[in-house]
């Protein structure tokens, strides 16, 4: 098959291309290298994850329609997998305008070209943040009475109302899936995990948001891209016009000082902490109901944190990376 992954410069865009071209399909990722961090961080990806693979990323901004239009055209895939947005849910106000562009206009472009051009299949990447404080003990797709608490959030909700007006009486399938703090090599430096990590080697200081209290479903980057392969392939069963929603998590929340304690831990030292007060756009807990995802799949994300911590560290210690943490760290605004 011929997919076209957008953001596949990103964290999980780039290891899911990678996976996706070694399952022998045929691979174009596109990407505008945004500045929320180090284009050189997604730079490096692409050298040391896409190219081994033979992967071409095209530098495009998906607010340009045309852009994608002439890729779309060209390319013609049978599949686009829509993981490119702005990231985070703490981007400062004065450019909240980033969430519209790149969250809501960029969706609406891809989308809109993948029905027109009928590419039959379209995955995207939505956010547990969609729940915001969500009272349930797990958070279930159907649960109609979510309100985001944060811009992010919000925009990835709306792209989950777009998608079936978009695609109703077309001849293209939809699917969104809910992904669940996703961590691990090559990550987001935006992130805890990341930043811990940082903190320990390097000497830097970390920023706890409130008391630790928080706990998130922490979910291994291998995980999430061979759970979006198996969900593309279910996704080819169903009927044209079909759209839905899946969590995509391990249903296993930990703290943020459980995380700080298992990092401690295999590094044998504790990061240095500068306690600040807690962020009103985070919310304090998230657990994914896995029950539909395993309906569909048949499995659900198994790796733990203390596995997926250790394959994190092993990456972070090497001498080329590790010099350079910080420095991604101090390039996200």
């Amino acid at each position: 098959m011929k997919y076209l992954v957008t953001g596949a410069a990103g964290f999980i865009g780039s290891n899911l291309s990678a996976r996706l071209a070694n399952s022998g399909h045929e691979v174009v990722g596109l990407d505008n290298f945004s500045p929320y961090y180090s284009p050189k961080f997604k730079e490096l990806r692409v050298a040391n994850i896409l190219k081994p693979h033979g992967i071409a990323v095209e530098r495009i901004d998906l607010s340009d329609i045309s852009s994608v239009v002439k890729i779309v055209r060209e390319f013609k895939p049978n599949m686009i997998i829509h993981l490119a947005a702005q990231p985070g849910v703490r981007t400062p106000l004065g450019k909240s305008y980033e969430y519209i562009q790149n969250n809501l206009v960029a969706f609406a472009n891809v989308l809109q070209t993948a029905v027109e051009e009928s590419v039959s299949d379209f995955l995207y990447a939505s956010s547990s943040s969609v729940y915001g404080n969500s009272t349930e003990p797990v958070y279930k797709e159907d649960n109609l009475s979510i309100r985001p608490i944060s811009i992010y959030g919000a925009t990835k909700l709306a792209n989950e109302i777009l998608a079936p007006a978009f695609i109703t009486g077309s001849n293209t399938r939809a699917r969104g899936m809910r992904f669940f703090t996703v961590y691990g090599p090559w990550g987001r430096p935006d992130m805890a995990y990341f930043r811990i990590i940082d903190s320990i080697l390097n000497g830097s200081k970390f920023n706890k948001f409130g008391g630790g209290e928080v706990k998130r479903d922490f979910t291994y980057v291998d995980d999430i891209t061979e759970t979006i392969q198996s969900l593309s392939n279910e996704l080819l069963t169903r009927p044209v016009g079909f759209s839905d929603v899946v969590n995509i998590g391990g249903g296993r929340p930990h703290s943020l000082n459980d995380l700080i304690d298992e990092i401690s831990k295999q590094l044998g030292s504790t990061p240095s902490i500068l306690e600040t007060l807690s962020n009103p756009n985070d919310v304090s807990y998230t657990c994914a109901d896995v029950s539909k995802l395993n309906d569909l799949t048949k499995a659900i994300p198994l790796i733990d944190l203390e596995t997926g911590v250790r394959n994190t560290i092993n990456w972070a210690r090497k001498d080329e990376i590790k010099e350079l943490l910080n420095e991604w760290i101090t390039s996200t605004y």
